[in-house]
């Protein structure tokens, strides 16, 4: 009877260790593909917008949720993608860079750095409302640099 419920044992650590080496497996497959992707979009101003969308779509999901730290997470990783490499490819693609630009760009990184302090204080409401002008500062600069696009833009996930 010992010897049974021994042998039942390691066949269930058997079985568990196997059956999570398979998901870590897929974690680190669609880590590979997304990575890929990022790695065609890095370079273009087009690659760095895409990238921004991504991480305002899951800004507002955590500014929804009230997601505290990834929503600092998350506005971090936006400052880099809009507040630096997509200004800095845009001045790049574009040699005469108007005042208005520089001006609309530094709305975007205050209005960024007052979502930063929200998430820091737990500030729900405040936090709605530095979103709201998070996302009128991208409208704003989109409205006046970016012809091609839809004016209002939508971070929800469709």
């Amino acid at each position: 009877m010992k010897y049974s419920l021994v042998i039942f044992a390691v066949f269930i650590g058997i079985s568990i260790a196997t059956a999570s080496c398979k998901k870590s497996e897929e974690v680190i497959i669609e880590r590979v593909k997304e990575s890929e992707m990022l790695a065609q979009d890095h370079g273009s101003l087009a690659g760095a917008m895409k990238k921004a969308s991504r991480t305002m779509r899951r800004l507002a999901r955590t500014i929804e949720n009230s997601d505290w730290v990834e929503m600092a997470k998350w506005a971090e990783e936006l400052k880099e993608n809009i507040g630096f490499n997509c200004v800095e490819l845009y001045m790049i693609e574009n040699n005469d860079v108007s005042n208005e630009f520089m001006e609309l760009s530094s709305n975007f990184n205050s209005a960024l750095n007052k979502l930063i302090s929200c998430s820091k204080s737990q500030d729900t409401d405040k936090a709605n409302i530095g979103f709201g002008n998070l996302v009128r500062s991208c409208d704003a600069c989109h409205e006046s640099f970016n012809k091609d696009a839809e004016t209002k833009l939508d971070f929800t996930d469709s």
